[in-house]
């Protein structure tokens, strides 16, 4: 089996959480009720409408939690690479 770079899976996956956090912090500056239903989905009807900010996010909390989820991402992918290398070649 090939190995995976564990830069290029955690630079990867880092990427993809930011981004999806960029999109969500989006929507919901966008459409706060909406998004609050839709994510209320994911978590099989949990009622998120009660614990909404009365405040808007601000453009710096939504870059820290961008960076943030980016950084989680890149630990997570070079975790993950890491891993498969072990298991898929059986040494390190």
């Amino acid at each position: 089996m090939n190995r995976l770079s564990t830069l290029s899976a955690g630079i990867a996956v880092g990427a993809t959480l930011a981004l999806l956090s960029m999109l969500c912090a989006l929507t919901f500056a966008l459409w706060p009720d909406a998004t609050l239903d839709f994510v209320g989905a994911f978590t099989h009807g949990l009622d998120l409408g009660t614990i909404k900010s009365a405040t808007p996010i601000s453009p710096g909390r939504a870059l820290y939690g961008i960076v943030g989820l980016g950084v989680v991402g890149l630990v997570a992918g070079v975790v993950y690479a890491s891993v498969y290398n072990v298991v898929a070649t059986g040494r390190r």
